[in-house]
């Protein structure tokens, strides 16, 4: 996979005898694929002094710190890793800090009475062990913490035994470690350490060769690979993408840089959001469903006045690649909340036949993704998590909790008498495969032809179904 460099950064240090320097680069470089990489590479150290290019030689360190070493010595060479069969497990490592009766105590505190949490704790190292366990799964029960004590502490014998087993290699290793460390001490005392920084004196010198070349070789003739991108082959007027409604095209011809050497001809479209009536202009490109693993599922371009679940981005890109005609967050002007705010249906999907027809598209169905605080009491961490409220001590939980199975009920009411059908799917069912089988069912029942190899791109114009 090729790279193409985008940037040299210069870096200089003194040298061991002060009358000359150092001097290295770090080098930027991209890949040449749609799915950008950016990988950093430093380049090997020039010593830029005849006395300290004659007695020293350059090394980095372990900890990236670098050294002009006499000749003659040298950092030693990395101990390889302790054999995994010598690695302790979790429970080896765990009693080896604790003993039996310090276990027992632990159990006693987090199973006495009145101790249902982490602050009820007196026990310091039960209360350092619920503590970590908390950071670790982010669950603060202590009920699955006792049982894992209680497990051990049966198994305690035989953990003890693998442990000790193993401790004489690990033992030996640490020994190994240390001596490297003492070794790599000594050395360090009879170098000199280089203090590298950033050179801007060389790296406008650069800069000006690179700016001179350029400008003797800017009317260079290159070859370079235009193509059109799957999306150029749809026209998306009238149609939505999330809750954008996609009003014209403002730019049939829009060349998109891919990369170094390959342009793709889009398109550009007004868009307006159906929630807060912000405009919007979006190269057709951006109409697909993206994933992080840290994120999970998301749509490359939205509207910032509100938020867009995984959970709602997957029922997206399976739609998306069934060419099903949806709009998001959708609401009627009679159906309303507190303060008069609508009520929002996550996915309307609109009768086949009106599916390409953007002047009168009619509802076919709705449906309501439901998380799990549709029926469970409990909040939302920072991350998106939801924690339940087991005790049901949370006032504003309780009253959240009432307020949205009010809003469930007026949807469920509302679409009973206007003859809609309401189809929900809950959050235990957001698993990819669960929720592809589970839409396409329901899409089935209501006379919709969907099968599950259609998800696989087949066509022109699956290629790029806004809808």
């Amino acid at each position: 996979m090729p790279y193409t460099e985008i940037s040299r950064k210069p870096y200089k240090s003194p040298c061991a005898c002060g009358n000359g320097f150092l001097r290295f680069y770090i080098i930027t470089k991209e890949n040449d694929t749609d799915y950008v990489k950016t990988i950093e590479k430093k380049t090997e150290v020039e010593i830029l002094c005849d006395y300290c290019k004659n007695n020293y030689h350059f090394e980095w360190s372990d900890d990236e710190c670098g050294f002009l070493v006499p000749n003659g010595l040298t950092f030693p060479p990395r101990i390889p890793y302790l054999d995994s069969k010598y690695d302790y497990t979790t429970d080896e490592k765990f009693i080896g800090n604790h003993d039996k009766g310090v276990i027992e105590k632990m159990i006693s505190d987090m199973t006495a009475p009145k101790h249902r949490f982490i602050q009820d704790l007196t026990f310091e190292p039960a209360i350092a062990f619920a503590n970590n366990w908390a950071y670790r799964t982010k669950k603060r029960s202590l009920a699955p913490m006792v049982k894992y004590l209680e497990k051990t502490l049966s198994n305690y014998d035989a953990i003890f035994t693998s442990r000790a087993n193993k401790e004489p290699h690990n033992i030996e290793y640490k020994k190994q470690h240390e001596d490297r460390i003492q070794r790599i001490e000594q050395v360090k005392n009879q170098s000199y350490k280089a203090n590298f920084v950033f050179d801007s004196e060389q790296d406008e010198i650069d800069h000006a060769k690179a700016r001179k070349e350029r400008i003797a070789h800017q009317y260079d003739p290159f070859q370079a690979m235009v193509t059109y991108h799957n999306s150029y082959k749809v026209d998306a007027t009238g149609r939505y993408w999330d809750t954008l409604h996609i009003l014209k095209c403002v730019e049939p011809r829009y060349f998109v840089q891919e990369s170094a050497y390959h342009l793709s001809i889009v398109k550009r479209y007004l868009c307006k959001c159906t929630i807060c009536n912000k405009k919007l202009v979006v190269t057709s490109s951006d109409f697909e469903i993206l994933y992080d693993e840290y994120e999970g599922y998301f749509p490359a371009v939205k509207c910032d006045c509100h938020i867009v679940s995984s959970f709602e981005a997957k029922a997206m890109d399976i739609l998306n690649r069934l060419g099903i005609s949806y709009a998001r967050e959708y609401s009627f002007d009679d159906l309303v909340g507190n303060k008069d705010v609508p009520l929002r249906f996550d996915f309307a999907i609109f009768e086949p036949d009106s599916q390409h027809n953007n002047s009168s598209k009619k509802i076919r169905l709705l449906i309501e993704l439901q998380g799990p605080h549709h029926y469970t009491r409990g909040i939302y961490d920072k991350d998106g998590n939801f924690i339940e409220d087991k005790r049901g001590t949370s006032f504003s939980a309780r009253i959240r909790l009432n307020k949205q199975k009010c809003y469930d009920g007026l949807k469920q009411q509302y679409c009973k008498e206007h003859e809609i059908i309401l189809e929900t799917i809950k959050h235990d069912e957001s698993d990819y495969t669960t929720l592809e089988k589970r839409l396409i069912d329901i899409l089935n029942q209501n006379g919709f032809n969907c099968k599950q190899a259609e998800l696989y791109i087949d066509s022109e114009e699956d290629l790029f179904d806004l809808d």
